[in-house]
């Protein structure tokens, strides 16, 4: 072998020294963190350096509801949750919370393509208690006034009563009040699709505000054509855009929720622009994007318009509708296997932080041939296509199971017509499930379709493991 040769491989040595720790770091892969209870799973597992277990400070920092923000240039973690700022750089043994001075045991360091903290003094920082078994290999984080995580809700027609109930529960809302015409104008009226802003609106305003509740303006659309004619050229799109922006100022709106259904493939490109131009000029007037995106997994892709890497790069977080896998086929719509192939998907292509979990929480019975929409509770709900399984349980003597693999609750009755109906609905088991998966995923939050369908077992589930980010 050539000196030359030699002294490249020797500088090439001196570099990954640099940048990747000793093998020692790697010894403690089988450490578990648990968070109130709850088991955090990191992309790349805690490791341990003289006796202190370090993990991927992004995920450690969302679940502890922090705001996280890395400066690659200075390679210096900033963290800020509640009025304390910890500031930490790798490879630095001095952090500082609230500009004051503190010697770590062990600094921030870089492992796999992942910045590591210490878990027990940055979790510390922030008024959590800390404990280690070392039998179980295992650190327990417990955060007293509890764990913080997003908490929107779809505010649809009929939906003021739950919100009015719930809004302390809540950390946004976004209101499907507006949709696109004929001419791919933005509208708030079209009464055949009970879209509307409706009489209460200034009140719901008023009473997010009160509560700390951010509105964000749902704009919703589901037919293909209406889209492509809207986003197929750029004098369109603009014109869509300046709109959105209007009135988003002339209400005072948080920001616009995007929920653009059905886009047809070779759309896919023209959507992407529009959601770029429309992120540009909301984020000029600081206000923020959010998009509802269709579920998708690593073995079905029903929806290729929809490029998950773009539209996460240009939006402040996106909400999976991980509901309705397919509403046509009697079965669970929404199990929470299923659910956990849709979180890895998103999240192998969005940041987790930015990845809020749709959860539906309904249910349909199923006809030879009809399907209805059924609930867990009798409330102001009117649609005539309703049930309520409170009233099926009095009227028919139904009796639900729970399904061990998917959470979901499974029956059927035969009504006074002969008429047998299959039911699979949401449960409080898989709200509590799909909630634990938030936590261990790191993931943003939940949003729930929709505030009108809510009941208390369906509170219970979420508030055991988190309350509502402000």
């Amino acid at each position: 072998m050539s000196i030359r040769k030699i002294a490249v491989l020797v500088l090439l040595g001196i570099f990954l020294l640099s940048v990747v720790p000793p093998l020692e770091v790697y010894a403690a892969g089988s450490i578990k963190v648990f968070l109130n209870g709850g088991e955090i799973k990191f992309d790349v597992p805690p490791v341990m350096k003289n006796n202190r277990v370090l993990v991927p400070f992004r995920s450690l920092s969302e679940n502890l509801g922090a705001d996280v923000y890395w400066d690659q240039r200075t390679r210096t973690i900033t963290a800020e949750k509640g009025g304390t700022e910890i500031i930490l750089k790798i490879g630095n043994p001095v952090a500082y919370i609230n500009g004051k001075s503190v010697k770590l045991d062990v600094p921030a360091l870089i492992v796999r393509g992942r910045t590591l903290v210490p878990i027990r003094f940055f979790s510390e920082a922030f008024g959590a208690q800390v404990s280690w078994d070392g039998a179980k290999m295992a650190v327990y984080v417990n955060v007293k006034e509890g764990l913080a995580k997003y908490v929107l809700g779809y505010y649809y027609s009929q939906s003021y009563d739950d919100f009015v109930k719930n809004a302390d529960k809540l950390s946004s809302i976004a209101a499907k009040w507006y949709t696109l015409d004929q001419n791919s104008n933005l509208t708030s009226y079209d009464n055949s699709r009970w879209i509307m802003k409706p009489e209460e609106h200034s009140s719901v305003l008023e009473m997010a505000r009160q509560n700390g509740v951010r509105v964000f303006a749902l704009i919703f659309e589901n037919d293909r054509t209406r889209l492509s004619q809207t986003l197929g050229t750029t004098e369109k799109r603009k014109a869509l855009v300046d709109q959105i922006v209007s009135e988003v100022e002339k209400e005072n709106y948080d920001g616009v929720n995007v929920d653009f259904e059905y886009i047809k493939p070779e759309d896919k490109e023209n959507f992407n622009n529009f959601i770029i131009e429309l992120y540009n000029a909301l984020k000029s007037k600081n206000k923020t994007l959010s998009l509802s995106l269709p579920a998708k997994t690593e073995k079905h892709d029903w929806w290729p318009a929809y490029d998950y890497e773009i539209l996460g790069r240009y939006s402040d977080f996106v909400v999976v509708m991980a509901y309705d896998k397919s509403p046509n086929t009697p079965g669970p719509q929404a199990g929470v296997d299923w659910t956990r192939e849709v979180v890895d998907y998103a999240i192998a292509r969005i940041p987790a932080q930015k990845v809020v979990l749709g959860i539906g929480y309904y249910g349909y019975a199923w006809t030879e041939n009809e399907r209805y929409t059924v609930l867990e509770e009798k409330n102001q709900m009117t649609y005539s296509r309703i049930l309520f399984l409170n009233e099926l349980k009095s009227k028919y003597g139904l009796k639900m199971n729970l399904d061990e693999t998917s959470l979901m609750a499974y029956s059927s009755f035969k009504d006074e017509k002969g008429a047998t109906y299959q039911i699979w609905i949401e449960t409080k088991a898989s709200v509590d499930a799909k909630c634990k998966m938030v936590i261990e995923k790191g993931l943003k939050g939940i949003a729930v379709w929709r505030l009108g369908y809510t009941t208390t077992n369906f509170w219970q589930a979420v508030n055991d493991n988190f309350k509502p980010a402000k």
